[in-house]
C-alpha cells in the first residue's frame, strides 16, 4: 500500500486547491486519520504545489504553516526547493513577503529556522542569500555565521566571508570559526586526499584576511595580501581567489 498516495483524498484536495477554497481545507484535513493526515501533507507538498501559481503556492504555504507549523512548516519549505531552482517561486514575489510578515513574531523563531535551513542550499547568488536572512529574521551576525558553517558552497563561503566583516574586532572568534571550517574539511576529505579543499582554502583566505596569526596549519592555498582587493564585495574576485591552486 502506497502510504504517500490516497486517490479519494487527492480528488477532494484537488477539487478545494482548483477552487481556492483555502477556508475549507484546514477543517477537511481536520477529519483525516493520523495515516490520512500525512498522506495529505506529501501529496499536497509532492504532487498539488508543484506546478500551481506562485500566488497560490505562498497563499497555501501560509495558511497551512499559520494553522500548523509542527506539521507543514518543513513540508511546505521542501516544496519550495525545487521551484526556487527553476526559478518558479522568488523571494521577491509578493506571496513570500506575506508569509515571512505573518510569521515575524518571536512564536515562530523555529519556524523561520526551519525554512531558512531547507531554502539556504538551493540559493545560487549571494544577494538573494543576505536578502533571504534578513527576510527570515536572522540579522545578527553570529547566527548567521552558525547557519553558514552548515553550507559548503562558494555562495554560502563568499557570505561568510562578508558576514564576519561584522566581527572582525574579535580574533578569538575569527580564529574559532576558522577551526570549525578546517575541522569540517577534515571531516570531508576522503582516504585519497579529496574533498574539503573549499573549507581549507576559506579558512587560509580568512586567516590572511583578517591577519589571524594564532591561525597554525600548513595550507596549499596562499594569498598575497594584494590579492584581497575587493574580495569581499566582487564574487568573481572571491571565487577566484578561494579556487586557487
Amino acid at each position: 500500500m502506497d502510504n504517500h498516495y490516497n486517490p479519494i483524498i487527492y480528488r477532494r484536495l484537488q477539487a478545494l486547491f482548483e477552487g481556492r477554497e483555502w477556508d475549507a481545507l484546514m477543517p477537511y484535513l481536520t477529519t483525516l486519520s493520523n495515516s490520512q493526515f500525512r498522506t495529505a501533507g506529501y501529496m499536497i507538498g509532492e504532487r498539488l504545489l508543484r506546478d500551481v501559481d506562485a500566488a497560490v503556492f505562498w497563499e497555501v504555504a501560509r495558511c497551512l504553516i499559520l494553522w500548523d507549523a509542527k506539521a507543514f512548516t518543513v513540508t511546505l519549505a521542501k516544496a519550495a526547493v525545487p521551484r526556487f531552482k527553476a526559478g518558479t517561486l522568488s523571494i521577491e514575489d509578493e506571496g513570500f513577503q506575506q508569509l515571512t510578515a505573518a510569521l515575524a513574531d518571536e512564536r515562530h523563531v523555529i519556524d523561520r529556522q526551519k525554512l531558512l535551513l531547507q531554502w539556504l542550499p538551493a540559493v545560487e547568488d549571494y544577494a538573494t542569500m543576505e536578502a533571504l536572512f534578513d527576510a527570515l529574521g536572522i540579522t545578527e551576525a553570529r547566527r548567521r555565521v552558525d547557519f553558514l558553517l552548515q553550507h559548503d558552497s562558494l555562495c554560502a563561503a563568499f557570505v561568510l566571508l562578508r558576514t564576519l566583516r561584522f566581527e572582525e574586532h574579535d580574533r578569538d572568534y575569527l580564529t574559532s570559526v576558522c577551526r570549525q571550517l578546517i575541522r569540517r574539511a577534515a571531516a570531508q576529505s576522503s582516504p585519497t586526499g579529496s574533498g574539503g579543499s573549499l573549507s581549507y582554502n576559506l579558512a587560509s583566505l580568512l586567516r590572511t584576511y583578517f591577519d589571524l596569526p594564532d591561525l597554525r596549519g600548513t595550507f596549499s592555498l596562499q594569498l598575497e595580501h594584494y590579492e584581497l582587493s575587493r574580495i569581499d564585495t566582487d564574487f568573481e574576485v572571491f571565487r577566484r581567489a578561494v579556487t586557487k591552486v
